[in-house]
């Protein structure tokens, strides 16, 4: 692979190369805007160009991002384009546990209780949140310079309810680890890394691994037929209860093995109390890496994440906590298999905070991804915001799953109305389609100054989709007090008349759905009559959707373990009181000069709305720091 050292990738300055792989290389490297060191990994084009793997970086990407947990190394940033995908993550000094143990040999058993505790419960959080590694090895368990473990290298991760984002029936992982189902392309579960992290487990405990010296099938026809080697063979201070913990978490059979990775620590951790032989006190307990004579640090299952999403909209990433909207996801996927000529396109229209937006990232996408149409699940999506010039914004949408283009595509794009649709067959497969998503159709009419643009941009999006053989299928999502806009426009305000699917406010059961399915899926309990409370409040109150997430938010934050209750809803002012208080309380903890700042601040963040109401602005970070 090309070395980069020294080249800038948009405001990354790498510095070092600090690892090579059959994927890629990882660099460490400077951020030039905030001024920290960062580990960027680079994923080779010959992997970051395969159609499966276009289709789901992105979303996989963001189901990463969102995972938190103080030792899960952390993804800043990430994007693909044809020269490679691109992970933007924490740069941690400590090296990883393989070069800890290429240095110092077999570790400890009380660091080495310490590390797998924190792998452990980092393990808990991610696979709550349907992901598993499928890549765990000492490689990618970093360490800080205090000898504190974290987990890395999602790169290959996988969601629980579909495929991964490499190619099918491709094996993942590294042959000295995997599990068995792994090489028989069964489904991949949790256990799959309990069974990894046994393989290396072991291998942190001797030195070696329980399968050495062999070729990759050899590897494989050993993990699906063969036990480990007892532990007590290759180091004799263990003893049986510690190998009997191996034996288990490495099971040929899924259920065989630990319920969770946190039951797997427990059971380690009660192995390594019960080795009591006091020769062996120094080596078992370093006094500079442990502070008592027994490995007597609590573990807990990590407390249950956040359910509810606040302010934001939800994505492509939070599909499982959406509830709520079902009859409204179905009516949406009936509309775009209607066997009508003009199909390809659907404009979302309702009031602000409806949710416009959130039904289709985290429903109809999602399903179209699980294959809610014949092939939908082939199908390419970009979403983009209009901005202040849309074939600009058109034109990063579609290099975000271009594999050959051109250096631009904006000279073809703006050409005329055909060039949307040159541009896509341009980049796309052959014999594959592009769902496009034009989130906050609105901002064609508020931050578009041109006429002409307008103009363009809605006869390109009216050409893309009415050709007879066309690859392109657009939603658009707009305000309902915008809604007369497009349909000052002929061809489109035609399309817009027979291709509207209205958002209704919810229903008393919609909002009582999207309270609690968050809540069950999280474990929690909701005292009784807190679910009428809240509806009661919000119900037929305009954009209350935002207001109601922001205040469950709060809600579970200040819940009485399992708990949501009345007491702390009435303390953060209910739905309608939460987000203002909390407001307030920002506010009035800056000094005169802050509240002057934050008030310049808001006012370049709004356009003023003629005849309808004030929408958002986005503006440059520039412009607001030079505040």
């Amino acid at each position: 692979m090309e070395n980069f050292v020294g080249r800038i990738i948009k405001s990354y300055e790498l510095q070092e190369l600090i690892g090579e792989g059959g994927f890629g290389a990882v660099y460490r490297a400077h951020q030039q805007l905030i001024g920290r060191e960062v580990a960027i990994k680079i994923i080779l084009p010959h992997y970051a160009n395969r159609p499966e793997f276009i289709r789901r970086f992105e979303t996989e990407a963001q189901l990463v991002a969102r995972l938190e947990h103080p030792h899960i190394v952390p993804l800043y940033d990430y994007w693909r384009e044809p020269s490679g995908a691109y992970l933007v993550m924490r740069w941690l000094r400590g090296g990883s546990v393989q070069e800890l143990l290429e240095r110092d040999g077999p570790i400890p058993l009380g660091h080495l209780s310490r590390i797998l505790n924190q792998i452990c419960e980092a393990l808990v959080v991610a696979h709550r949140q349907g992901v598993i590694h499928r890549d765990l090895k000492p490689e990618n368990i970093l360490l800080d310079v205090d000898g504190n473990a974290y987990l890395s290298d999602f790169g290959i991760a996988k969601d629980l309810a579909g495929e991964g984002i490499t190619q099918n029936d491709a094996i993942l992982g590294s042959p000295a680890y995997l599990s068995p189902e792994q090489i028989q392309g069964d489904v991949v579960t949790p256990q799959s890394d309990i069974y990894t992290m046994g393989i290396v487990l072991y291998e942190l405990l001797t030195g070696e691994r329980p399968f050495k010296d062999a070729t990759p099938a050899t590897l494989m026809y050993k993990h699906l037929s063969e036990a480990i080697p007892d532990i007590r063979e290759r180091n004799p201070i263990m003893n049986e209860e510690i190998n009997a913990v191996l034996q288990k978490a490495t099971a040929k059979a899924p259920e065989d093995r630990y319920a969770d990775a946190v039951e797997l620590a427990r059971a380690f951790r009660l192995a390594v109390n019960s080795v009591t032989d006091a020769k062996d006190f120094n080596e078992v307990f370093p006094p500079t890496l442990y502070t008592g004579p027994k490995a007597t640090r609590s573990l807990v299952m990590p407390d249950p994440e956040n359910p509810y999403k606040g302010l934001r909209a939800f994505q492509q990433a939070d599909a499982d906590d959406f509830f709520g909207r079902e009859v409204l996801i179905l009516s949406i996927l009936r509309r775009l298999q209607e066997p009508v000529s003009n199909n390809r396109f659907l404009a979302i229209v309702g009031p602000s905070g409806s949710g416009k937006s959130s039904v289709i990232k985290a429903n109809v996408i999602p399903e179209l991804r699980r294959g809610a149409f014949p092939n939908s699940d082939k199908w390419f999506v970009v979403e983009m915001l209009p901005g202040i010039d849309p074939m600009e914004e058109l034109e990063a949408a579609l290099l975000r799953i271009a594999v050959n283009p051109p250096d631009s595509l904006l000279e073809q794009l703006n050409a005329d109305e055909r060039g949307l649709l040159r541009a896509v067959k341009r980049v796309l497969p052959e014999d594959t389609e592009l769902l496009i998503v034009i989130d906050q159709f609105e901002e064609l009419f508020t931050l578009v100054d041109d006429p002409a643009v307008r103009q363009h941009t809605m006869n390109s999006i009216y050409a893309a989709v009415t050709d007879p053989r066309s690859p392109v299928r657009i939603i658009v999502t707009l305000r309902a007090d915008f809604y007369d806009r497009p349909l000052l426009y002929p061809q489109f305000g035609e399309l817009m008349r027979a291709r509207t699917e209205v958002v209704l406010p919810m229903t008393t059961e919609e909002l009582e759905r999207a309270i609690t399915g968050p809540a069950r899926r999280a474990g929690l309990h909701i005292e009784e009559g807190l679910t009428t409370t809240i509806v009661a409040d919000i119900n037929e109150q305009p954009g209350a959707l935002p207001l109601l997430q922001y205040a469950l938010t709060e809600l579970f934050e200040r819940r009485n373990k399992p708990y949501l209750t009345l007491e702390a809803y009435n303390d953060i002012g209910g739905t309608m009181g939460a987000l203002a208080r909390r407001a307030d309380e920002l506010y009035e903890g800056l000094d005169e000069d802050g509240q002057e700042i934050s008030r310049q601040i808001f006012m370049r963040l709004v356009t003023l709305g003629e005849g309808a109401e004030d929408t958002r602005r986005r503006c440059l970070l520039s412009e607001l720091l030079s505040l």
